[in-house]
């Protein structure tokens, strides 16, 4: 529960300190008096929108701490420790709100972020507020009521996930789908340019080989002329080089035991007639290799024009083909795979679409059940808050059958204010005080099922009055048994049901105006609700009037 709250700098706040009992507690005081302030700062360290506006005129920042006690067991302490910040029963939540609109946020004095703050505010208030029977006319917000009641979040967030889930996989395969044809088309071309060039059985050093014979084969006649001619000058004439040298080699080696001087020269002749020897060898090797079939020399041109044409196709050079191919095989599985994703993506949407039909149905059958219950419960405050003969029910429009995060149902509140009267939308048939008790009735219902461990009422009673007025501050305290409620309210018979009050006053001075919170008691707490009663001048018949509403409660 809520146990205090620190305001600095706030509105009309300089400095404000508060503490909260378990029970009833009310604020009351005059129009204009800031009876809401306290409940706008308290919706701040919620994590509620923040506003430069809202730092007091004059300053630099508000600030605002609000302390709760919360129970081991409960889903914000769940909240707390899957976060790392559960801190010996205690919760504090701490707001900073600069003039320039920037706001720092605080869990247990550890930085947080705004959807975190918003998020565990969630788990420890609930808070109806003023306006709530103008946001009941729509449509969403009354679905949203009903599912309060089912208080299933874990199936509301299977259905809501598994539409999330569907439209995602919808959306991928929809866009599949749509570039089907044209990657039928690119798998075609791609499968036909794959065969071409495997066909070829290419590397890279086979095309090297390739162009090299070629060049060879195109300057056959040339090598073998230039190759015949070295040959026979070399060795086939009369006076051939290697013959030449043979003789001298002679005549070295036996120059060489009359001096041996001549040793290094007679060894390098012989090594150059070795030389020349192997040379020989060589020479007619070649020869012989270039013995080129003409029908050779076809194959080799058609090949390499083959290999040319692809280059220019592929926009490439030769030795890139195989680099090439290997890419066109890369994209082909890459396309084959996304016709795989296909046919997955269309088994996964089915599945989905199978769990959400299923989910959906539990949701509407819990749905229907809970609308059974709010008509039933409805229809019975309405007779206590002076509506008598007045009927309520839910309303379910023809199911949808599109896949959404809401689930099937279309529903809405249909009223019948006066007897005899046909049930009709809530929107068409009910007057402004009308609206306001139908309202309160199915907030204070939607409250007791709620586990919410603080719940809060800002002025949630206006348009009322008298008996009826009487009997919404029996159903707050009655709340107020299992939950802490703080009430602001105009009405005395709601503030002579709670078990503390607080008394908002403004006060002015030469520069600034200030709101104040007193603690009332005693005496000041039936002075207090018998202005309400009677506005300023308070007379003993209103004191009496006050004491006997106090007594009630």
């Amino acid at each position: 529960m809520l146990a205090s709250i620190q305001i600095k700098n706030f509105a009309l706040i300089e400095r404000l300190a508060l503490e909260f009992d378990a029970g009833m507690t009310v604020i009351t005081g005059e129009t204009g008096a800031g009876k809401s302030i306290v409940i706008d700062a308290l919706g701040l360290a919620l994590g509620e929108r923040a506003e430069s506006s809202m730092v007091r005129y004059g300053e630099d920042k508000a600030d605002i701490s609000a302390s709760f006690q919360v129970d081991s067991d409960s889903e914000a302490m769940q909240w707390l420790k899957s976060h790392d910040l559960e801190a010996d029963g205690e919760c504090l939540l701490r707001r900073v709100v600069a003039r320039e609109g920037r706001s720092k946020c605080y869990i247990n004095g550890t930085p947080a972020t705004l959807t975190m703050l918003a998020e565990l505010g969630d788990k420890l208030v609930d808070i109806h507020g003023q306006h709530a029977h103008q946001s009941l006319l729509k449509p969403t917000i009354q679905l949203d009521l009903l599912d309060q009641i089912i208080g299933d979040n874990q199936l509301l967030d299977q259905v809501s996930d598994l539409a999330q889930r569907y439209q995602k996989t919808h959306r991928a395969l929809r866009q599949l789908q749509q570039n089907q044809e044209q990657r039928l088309e690119r798998s075609e071309l791609l499968s036909y340019q794959l065969d071409e060039l495997s066909a070829l059985n290419l590397s890279v050093a086979s095309i090297q080989e390739l162009e090299s014979d070629h060049a060879r084969a195109s300057h056959l006649q040339e090598l073998t002329a230039t190759t015949q001619s070295a040959n026979e000058q070399i060795f086939e004439q009369d006076a051939d080089i290697l013959s030449q040298l043979q003789h001298w080699q002679e005549t070295l080696n036996h120059l060489v035991r009359k001096d041996p001087a001549l040793t290094v020269a007679k060894d390098l002749l012989n090594d150059a007639c070795t030389s020349l020897e192997e040379l020989k060898s060589e020479l007619r090797h070649y020869q012989d290799s270039l013995d080129l079939d003409p029908a050779q020399l076809d194959e080799l041109n058609e090949r390499l024009t083959t290999l040319f044409d692809l280059s220019r196709k592929h926009h490439c050079e030769l030795t890139d083909l195989p680099k090439v191919q290997e890419n066109i095989s890369h994209e082909l599985e890459q396309l084959h795979a996304e016709s795989d994703s296909t046919s997955e993506l269309e088994n996964q949407l089915e599945k989905i679409t199978a769990e959400y039909q299923k989910a959906a149905a539990s949701l509407s059958r819990k749905r229907q059940k809970a609308a059974r219950e709010l008509t039933e419960q409805v229809t019975a405050q309405m007779q206590q808050l002076g509506m008598d003969g007045g009927r309520f029910t839910v309303h379910f429009a023809e199911p949808s059958t599109s896949i959404n995060k809401h689930g099937h149902d279309h529903i809405e509140f249909h009223v019948s204010a006066n007897p005899g009267h046909p049930l009709q939308p809530l929107s068409k048939v009910a007057s402004g005080g009308e609206l306001s008790r139908i309202s309160l009735a199915i907030q204070v219902i939607t409250a007791q099922k709620r586990v919410t461990p603080t719940l809060i009422f800002d002025e949630v009673d206006v348009g009322i009055g008298g008996q009826t007025a009487d009997t919404v501050g029996r159903m707050l305290a009655a709340i107020a048994g299992h939950a802490q409620v703080l009430c602001v309210t105009h009405q005395p018979q709601v503030a002579a049901k709670g078990h503390h009050h607080f008394l908002a006053e403004k006060t002015k001075g030469k520069s600034n105006t200030e709101t104040a919170m007193l603690h009332l008691t005693g005496e000041q707490r039936v002075e207090e609700i018998a202005r309400m009663v009677g506005g300023q001048s308070i007379t003993q018949s209103t004191l009496k009037h006050a004491q006997e509403l106090i007594g009630e409660g």
